[in-house]
């Protein structure tokens, strides 16, 4: 008698362990269909309180929607969503999707969304009253937008504004005031905060003292490639003097995900792919009637967005569950030791 390989009888919250590794993208291209096990955890809500809709950024390859993969995303939390990380794909009508739906998100992160989300923070800052930590890299914010996000998000700890790859060259031609209107808006309106990076930022020394007086629980400043910036004894003092952890200007950006430098005045920005807004208009960025059709969609509404398979269903199945399997055990052993393996019901 041909006994079952012993994965296949680990129980569902080892599975759903193993499946929570994956990214949203993996989970509802992939492994939901290997078996109907892998699809009902797929389904729990349990397993939508973080989305990652991490990717590489190369949108005309993709064959699939993902705004609309990422609204599926977040209909399967059913309003239990608590952590969403969106990479190339974030809009404006996102964004208010989001809010409308995750009443309980504490922290939101955002990479590499420049002219795709510029409105959508000051539509729905008042309904995220519970956000913790915000990471915008690449990504529009206007000083307005800040101290709408400082005057309702009240739990604001975290605040990162990554725009290295746009790094201002300042000379004292630079109007000062308008140099500093985001560290004015940081300063007035989120005083909780514990954690800011405000890497390519253009700001002088007195957006810096602004921020110093008006956030003073900072545990860790990071100012890289914040070139306005000049420390003299005075200001290193004060510096260390209150902050923990500091970066300064002329620190490398190396292990920074989405860092890009400039180098012999080439932006290196271009391998994003920041192009006009027409390249764009085929990936649904679009008026809100044009999203009235994707609400909260059903399963087999979503069948579309991704099984290609062309009557390779049963292959997919077979061979899915061989290699997916073998391959989330081996993880499992490495990662948790043999000891949940054997304790797993009917395994020896």
């Amino acid at each position: 008698m041909v006994k079952n390989p012993p994965w296949l009888e680990l129980g569902e919250d080892i599975w759903a362990n193993i499946l929570h590794r994956l990214g949203a993208i993996e989970i509802l291209q992939t492994a939901q269909k290997v078996c109907t096990t892998w699809r009902r955890i797929c389904k729990d809500p349990s397993m939508w309180r973080v989305i990652t809709m991490g990717n590489d950024g190369d949108l005309f390859k993709i064959t699939y929607e993902l705004e609309v993969m990422c609204r599926h995303a977040i209909d399967r939390s059913q309003g239990e969503l608590v952590d969403i990380n969106l990479e190339y794909c974030a809009t404006d009508h996102l964004l208010e999707y989001i809010a409308e739906r995750s009443g309980k998100l504490r922290r939101l992160s955002i990479a590499c969304c420049y002219r795709r989300v510029y409105k959508g923070f000051d539509a729905v800052a008042h309904k995220l009253p519970l956000l913790e930590e915000l990471s915008l890299t690449h990504t529009t914010i206007t000083p307005k937008a800040i101290e709408a996000l400082g005057g309702s998000c009240l739990k604001l700890k975290s605040f990162e504004l990554n725009n290295s790859f746009k790094e201002d060259f300042i000379d004292d031609s630079d109007e000062e005031y308008e140099r500093n209107k985001e560290a004015r808006a940081i300063a007035k309106s989120m005083p909780a905060l514990h954690h800011l990076q405000l890497i390519g930022n253009c700001m002088s020394n007195k957006g810096l003292e602004a921020i110093l007086t008006g956030c003073p629980h900072l545990e860790s400043l990071d100012l890289r490639q914040c070139n306005g910036i000049w420390f003299d004894e005075d200001l290193s003092n004060k510096i260390s003097r209150q902050i923990k952890d500091v970066k300064h200007p002329h620190d490398s950006l190396d292990g920074l995900k989405f860092s890009f430098e400039y180098e012999d005045g080439i932006d290196e920005y271009s391998e994003l792919g920041d192009t006009s807004d027409n390249d764009y208009s085929e990936l649904g960025d679009t008026s809100d009637d044009d999203y009235s059709e994707l609400g909260d969609t059903s399963d087999d509404d979503y069948s579309e967005l991704g099984d290609t398979s062309d009557g390779d269903s049963g292959f997919l199945e077979d061979i899915g569950i061989l290699f997916l399997g073998l391959a989330s055990f081996m993880m499992l052993r490495a990662l948790f030791g043999h000891w949940i393996v054997n304790s797993a019901p009917g395994v020896r």
